[in-house]
């Protein structure tokens, strides 16, 4: 084929693919029916032509020797990685038969449904657990939920909603819409954006704003690029945030360079704000943070006073014991500082025309499903009693919970475990020995992924091929402008798009 007729197809990425929660706009090449190079999309209105090196490399993702493009069934033991192709129909049948087994026997909720960070599988997998009648969906291992949940839950209840920085991903016209305001300054509280991007963040739009005057103040332990272009870089002891965060309000609140309209109209608690904060003085933070007092009030200062500005903030807020808590006050440097949806600040981000890729919050869940759903759920899932928030805010089951669970049987086995896009044993699991000893109990276990990875090898009885993100249809509404995945290729091997599609929801053909 000559390059005259090479076909070119506008998509979006995410995973599974380039492993990104970008949702970047990218330009997929392709001849003869292959996928031959992949290259970011000019006109998206996110990334604008950039691409990380997880994109362009997606077609020597897609076409390594060693994915699985076939279904295959464990024949030795557990561990032991022995197997045999299969065909779709004997997985479908085989799987079938084990779970309406397991729940005609233990019930449902002996079943759990898992899946790792990848946006992409979070929809489907529901839809198979409400088919199945389970109400435990999971991602296990993730001690306390620490990945985003902290930070949901901390906004959630300070500010009813979510925000992010405002680096104009709202708009059409993007830096040039005279609606955007650049953040005078930036505080990059524990991210390195240009090495991984958030969800629903790029990560050079922190650049895109320095280019345009933004200035920046990082806490960080790490020296980054970020950190050498900084004004300010508080390089804290890893895991002490939370007394920075305390010691800024001290400063913004005694000084009174919070924003006294703002405060007094929208600001509940704010005068027990200030008396709690009385304890974390500059001083008593330095010591426990290592950083310089004169530092935290140079930061302190220079946020409050220059408005608008904004906090683009990383995983290991929410990953740190007390991730809840800090996220909160955060969120409240924001909130007196009056830098909460205003061009420029941090805004109030919502899904793209309402659609949510995957509910994860009770109050979507009732609002797409009605709440005798929400209810039938927190009867039997996992943690949903012992944690407020799990029955009442998240979707998912408490994964601390779920070990002890299935360590001590009580108050009911788990028999069985549906596992998509997640490599549980060699990567998410805070003690990967503990969750083998109690995983390798269960009846039966179904892996979905791409390649072979510690978990399916050691645990798996069927395997299941997916897609990658070329070989199938999907959308991601993670707050930036609604994403399209579009097919590109038919699927590598027996991994047909269509197939594939099916097993992110089997179960039940009869």
């Amino acid at each position: 084929m000559s390059e005259a007729q090479e076909k070119i197809v506008l998509s979006t990425l995410w995973s599974a693919g380039c492993g990104s929660h970008g949702g970047c706009g990218c330009e997929i090449y392709v001849q003869d029916g292959k996928v031959t190079r992949v290259e970011g999309d000019k006109n998206h209105p996110q990334n604008q032509g950039r691409l990380c090196p997880k994109g362009l490399a997606i077609p020597q993702y897609m076409y390594h020797p060693d994915r699985v493009t076939h279904p295959l069934k464990r024949v030795g033991e557990r561990g032991q990685g022995k197997w045999r192709q299969i065909t779709w129909d004997e997985a479908f049948d085989t799987i079938e038969k084990k779970l309406k087994d397991i729940r005609s026997k233990y019930g449902a909720e002996s079943v759990i449904f898992c899946q790792g960070t990848g946006r992409d599988i979070g929809g489907p997998i529901t839809f198979l657990m409400y088919a199945y009648g389970s109400p435990n969906w999971v991602q296990v291992g993730l001690a306390g939920h620490a990945c985003y949940t902290p930070r949901l839950g901390a906004m959630f209840a300070t500010q009813g909603n979510y925000c992010v920085l405002d680096a104009s991903q709202f708009l059409e016209k993007r830096y040039d819409s005279p609606e955007w305001i650049p953040p005078k300054y930036i505080i990059l509280w524990a991210q390195n954006p240009a090495a991984g991007c958030h969800d629903g963040f790029f990560g050079h739009w922190i650049v895109d704003c320095m280019r345009r005057g933004s200035k920046l103040i990082t806490i960080d332990p790490r020296a980054t690029w970020f950190s050498s272009r900084s004004e300010v870089h508080l390089q804290n002891r890893p895991g002490t945030d939370g007394a920075i965060a305390l010691a800024m309000l001290n400063v913004i609140i005694n000084e009174g360079i919070y924003d006294k309209k703002f405060v007094d109209k929208w600001c509940y608690g704010f005068d027990e704000l200030k008396e709690r904060v009385q304890e974390y003085t500059p001083e008593k933070a330095s010591e426990i943070s290592w950083v310089p007092a004169d530092k935290i009030v140079q930061a302190a200062r220079l946020y409050a006073t220059s408005k608008p500005s904004a906090i683009q903030w990383g995983e290991p807020v929410d990953a740190m014991p007390a991730g809840s808590v800090v996220a909160q006050a955060i969120n409240q440097l924001w909130a007196i500082t009056g830098n909460i949806d205003n061009p420029g600040g941090n805004v109030i981000a919502k899904n793209s025309h309402g659609v949510t890729t995957y509910p994860f919050s009770s109050a979507e869940l009732t609002k797409l499903y009605g709440a005798d759903l929400v209810k039938k759920l927190n009867e039997k899932r996992i943690g949903a009693n012992d944690y407020p928030m799990i029955k009442n805010f998240r979707g998912w089951v408490q994964p601390d919970v779920l070990i002890e669970q299935m360590e001590t049987g009580k108050p009911y086995k788990v028999h069985g475990a549906w596992i998509q896009t997640s490599n549980i044993l060699g990567g998410q699991a805070a003690d990967p020995r503990r969750h083998y000893e109690a995983m390798k109990k269960l009846d039966f276990i179904v892996v979905v992924d791409l390649f072979q990875n510690p978990t399916s090898m050691a645990l798996a009885d069927i395997f299941l091929p997916a897609a990658t993100i070329c070989e199938k249809e999907s959308f991601r509404s993670w707050w930036q402008p609604l994403g399209i995945s579009v097919r590109a290729v038919e699927g590598v091997g027996a991994s047909l798009s269509t197939t594939a599609s099916r097993t992110a929801i089997p179960t039940s053909r009869s």
